[in-house]
């Protein structure tokens, strides 16, 4: 029986392996589909990280900020925040029973269409956009996001990212969350 120490060394390691074999190209998320309420609108990767490099909206982005209310700077800055992130920690933190809840809280807002294997695929994501320079944005994670269409609830996603980034940011809101997670589960 592999340990559970093991099987996360191995995970980590064979993402590691993927990432530096393919240059930093694994298969990773071409198009966007964000949705806001009853409004939906696809983007194509480079539209959004073309705003998130510029500020330059393309029509599908200004109609998406116009029907959410949101200030457009405001979502740059959300995309493009880079946080301190260690691929190890991610992995261990993640692969525990309050990391797989955040997962699949968070596979509430980004996902596939078919809302299979949102979990395993968003952790991947996470790792692989660490595994570069050992920080995250949020723009990072929907570009390694290991299909080519990635499915988002805007108003869910920016939630569970701020969470998100609470949890991994410092040692000590991972010690919070875990306490009151188990308090949370009993």
């Amino acid at each position: 029986m592999i340990s559970q120490s093991l099987k996360v060394n191995l995970v980590l390691f064979i993402t590691c392996i993927f990432v530096a074999i393919s240059n930093h190209q694994v298969i990773a998320a071409e198009k966007i589909t964000f949705g806001y309420g009853i409004a939906t609108q696809s983007v194509s990767f480079e539209e959004l990280a073309t705003f998130a490099e510029t500020g330059e909206l393309s029509p599908a982005l200004k109609f998406l900020f116009k029907y959410g209310k949101q200030n457009p700077q405001t979502i740059r800055w959300i995309l493009t925040q880079q946080f301190p992130a260690s691929p190890r920690l991610i992995s261990d933190l993640l692969n525990t029973a309050p990391g797989e809840y955040l997962l699949a809280q968070i596979g509430n807002a980004i996902g596939t269409r078919s809302d299979r294997a949102n979990v395993t695929a968003f952790r991947g994501a996470l790792i692989a956009a660490a595994s570069n320079d050992r920080q995250l944005s949020l723009l990072e994670v929907l570009h390694y996001y290991p299909t080519q269409q990635v499915y988002v609830d805007g108003k869910l996603l920016f939630r569970s990212w701020r969470n998100l980034q609470i949890l991994l940011e410092k040692p000590k809101n991972t010690a919070k969350f875990l306490g009151e997670f188990t308090r949370f589960i009993k």
